[in-house]
């Protein structure tokens, strides 16, 4: 299990970015409640999907220090809007293509159907913002409780305005979509959209960084 320092050297290394660099952004992320407290020598916690999460978002969104924890805080606190599940998709189609698609087949709330066939689906479902949400299946990847890349296609479609964010996990059995938006008055309506498009690639880099150092 990594501690804050081995994640910092290892997001720096998987974004190729300064160690330095991701260290003070670390540090604001810490300070503003996003990253628990690491601690030092044997005492040093080991991280879990929520902090490396909160780490990544910060170097997707290309934030420094001074604004990560402001920009961070707005898209992990999205709000979870609902979620819902498709079953039976055409077993001809790829993961990757089923995961992209939008309602083809007849959705079911996610609530009621069962979720077993979705490693840590029931996790995902349940989860409030889309910080709690994406970390739960960093976690679950980290446990080894994927299996192969044939098996799961994972996409994260987030955008600025709102924001707001559609998660989609494929697998053969069917798809379980997530939407997440902060709406009301905190709601925002920028000039220009911006659109940030994550896939399980890069989420099974993060939890091998948390499970194995």
């Amino acid at each position: 299990m990594a501690t804050s320092g081995e994640m910092v050297a290892a997001i720096a290394d998987l974004f190729d970015v300064n160690a330095v660099t991701v260290e003070s952004i670390d540090r604001s992320l810490s300070a503003a409640g996003l990253r628990r407290k690491g601690g030092r020598g044997r005492s040093a916690l080991h991280m879990t999907g929520s902090d490396i999460v909160s780490l990544t978002f910060a170097l997707i969104l290309g934030t420094g220090m001074k604004d990560a924890p402001e920009k961070v805080g707005k898209v992990s606190r999205m709000p979870r809007l609902h979620a819902s599940v498709q079953w039976r998709p055409d077993p001809e189609t790829p993961l990757f293509a089923l995961a992209e698609q939008v309602e083809q087949y007849q959705e079911y709330p996610a609530a009621t159907a069962g979720l077993g066939v979705f490693p840590g689906g029931a996790a995902l479902a349940a989860a409030g913002t889309l910080g709690e949400g994406v970390a739960a299946l960093v976690d679950t990847m980290a446990a080894g409780e994927f299996r192969s890349l044939d098996d799961v296609a994972l996409n994260l479609q987030m955008s600025s305005v709102g924001p707001s964010a559609r998660l989609a996990y494929a697998t053969r059995a069917g798809v379980l979509r997530v939407h997440y938006e902060t709406t009301g008055p905190e709601a925002e309506r920028p000039v220009f959209e911006r659109r940030f498009k994550l896939d399980e690639s890069l989420l099974r880099r993060l939890a091998g960084i948390i499970a194995t150092r």
